[in-house]
């Protein structure tokens, strides 16, 4: 039986302190599907192609099938309904393969999944029940390094130490990158007098020889294995600024070879590179790898107070809306080629509560990442509020989701991500998935509304943007067109003050959808009434 981990007592004590969830409203439930034409009546239009709504999961502490307190791949199988409800066409797996860490950014075997996780047939499990549901699955793809542990850097370092340069260990030393002197990066080879080996991020990952012709042999049948056999559907590529340490030229041509290869393996790949750039600019010039996307830090928490959406929401503007009109025509400008990826938060960021803050703005950050262009991502604990406890500590930002207020139920993981790390009651204040599904004034109910926004609207994440006129310069007005179709995007920014609009400024229209923190925005007699930080769609 599993041990206690959580208490309700400690999470009415938090609501009752004043940690309001605010209102929200989406249109009716049971959704039907649709292929084609407008999206009407309660129904999807979900267009099968790489702009998707994507989930971010840490298998370890996602959901237990084992019960041995450390989730898996049948758990997230187990869950795949869940997420579907939700409106997620994708699932971001973070490092699933052989590892020596809680992380698994240290592959001690590509060809393996974790033992912790499962086996090689729960993964093609997990890919055939998420392809019935209409969910692509990418992966992390760690190959600026690989783990200290892994055969090909033991058979190495051995012919290092003995002195082979020919035979099965030594055809291994091309696989990294080797040197007699200790250079910037390198550490020494340990019983091998007098040779360095290239380890940027930390002495148990060393560098991968990305200029072998023989580790890009061994690459392309990792892609193929995971693309044709196991069923993915592409990868998210780990730390791509680190191939070539300071050199943007040779990351981005590696990155063509990348692209170039998974897509020759698997056509609609899709491929997304972690470039933890500080400017929209320097993430840009990546896209000229032909890689589909890259990770939009400069909105998110890795950007920290700079982040445009989070000073929207902080700040004291007069004139919000413009700003915010502004920034979606900026990112249409720079980014002109490749689909967008926009998110909060991630693994290794703070979460998006953190940078919010408060249940209102949490849900406001929600809607407008939601209609923004390209695919979003969502890490697993963000549509319930989860926060990280100190924001510089990778564990915290990786605690276990909570599902029920009951922590001994079925299901629910109740290990830490490493062991003897501590989980702080104080990153579930607003409750678990189950105590916020009965509440439609919930995070997780509006996260689940402003996916649903996205899958009813196609125009959404793929539309040409213009500006609308405005009644407020708290109003953002936006246009998305796509396929000669047109959304109109309103957005409230004021906290408190509503708006009137006339329907009829945007030609023939009608309210398809809203979003709404608090009080429910109405349209009555050909004019709508805007609430306070509220969303709303007209078509």
């Amino acid at each position: 039986m599993k041990r206690l981990l959580f208490t309700s007592a400690a999470l009415v004590m938090a609501l009752a302190a004043g940690l309001s969830l605010g209102g929200c409203n989406g249109g009716p439930s049971g959704d039907t599907p649709v292929t084609g034409g407008d999206a009407d009546n309660g129904q999807l239009n979900i267009i099968d192609d790489n702009y998707r709504n994507y989930y971010e999961i840490f298998v370890r502490s996602f959901w237990d099938t084992g019960d041995d307190g450390i989730g898996d791949l049948k758990g997230v199988t187990h869950q795949l309904d869940y997420l579907k409800e939700m409106g997620y066409n994708g699932i971001w797996l973070m490092p699933i393969m052989e590892s020596t860490t809680y992380h698994g950014y240290d592959v001690a075997d590509y060809y393996t999944v974790e033992q912790d996780y499962g086996t090689n047939e729960d993964f093609k499990e997990l890919t055939a029940e998420a392809h019935k549901r209409g969910i692509n699955v990418i992966i992390d793809m760690v190959i600026n390094h690989s783990s200290s542990g892994n055969e090909w850097f033991k058979k190495a370092t051995t012919a290092l130490k003995n002195g082979e340069t020919e035979g099965e260990n030594a055809k291994y030393l091309e696989y990294y990158n080797f040197s007699r002197q200790n250079l910037t990066g390198y550490n020494p080879v340990s019983g091998a007098n007098g040779w360095y080996y290239e380890s940027r991020f930390d002495t148990v990952m060393p560098d991968l020889n990305l200029d072998s012709d023989v580790v890009k042999d061994e690459i392309r049948n990792i892609f193929e294995f995971w693309l044709n056999d196991m069923g993915c559907d592409g990868f998210r590529l780990d730390a791509v600024t680190s191939y070539y340490t300071g050199n943007v030229t040779k990351n981005i041509a590696f990155l063509k070879w990348v692209n170039e290869t998974a897509k020759s393996i698997k056509e609609d790949a899709y491929i997304v590179g972690e470039a933890w750039e500080g400017t929209d600019g320097q993430i840009r010039q990546y896209y000229e790898s032909g890689c589909d996307s890259f990770f939009l830090f400069t909105i998110s928490a890795g950007a920290s107070s700079s982040s445009p959406l989070r000073t929207l929401l902080f700040t004291d503007y007069n004139n919000p809306g413009e700003r915010l009109e502004r920034l979606f025509l900026q990112l249409q400008t720079v980014y002109d080629t490749g689909i967008l990826a926009p998110f909060l938060g991630n693994h290794d960021t703070a979460r998006a509560a953190n940078m919010l803050g408060t249940a209102q703005n949490i849900k406001m950050g929600a809607g407008i990442l939601a209609i923004m262009n390209g695919s979003t991502f969502v890490y697993y604990g963000d549509e319930i509020g989860m926060t990280c406890t100190n924001a510089a500590d990778d564990y915290t930002k990786r605690v276990p989701m909570k599902w029920v207020e009951a922590a001994m139920a079925e299901g629910q993981v109740f290990c830490s991500p490493t062991a003897g790390y501590p989980v702080s009651e104080r990153s579930y204040a607003f409750g678990s998935v189950e105590y916020q599904r009965a509440d439609d004034a919930s995070i997780l109910n509006y996260y689940k509304n402003a996916m649903r926004l996205r899958n009813r609207h196609p125009e959404i994440a793929r539309g040409t943007v213009e500006t609308a006129e405005s009644v407020s310069p708290y109003v953002a007005a936006i246009k998305k067109t796509w396929q000669g179709k047109s959304v109109y995007i309103l957005v409230n920014l004021s906290k408190e003050e509503s708006f009137e609009v006339p329907l009829s400024t945007y030609g023939n229209v009608r309210v398809a959808d809203t979003l709404n923190v608090d009080k429910t925005s109405t349209a009555k007699g050909g004019t709508l009434t805007i609430q306070p930080y509220s969303i709303v769609v007209l078509r």
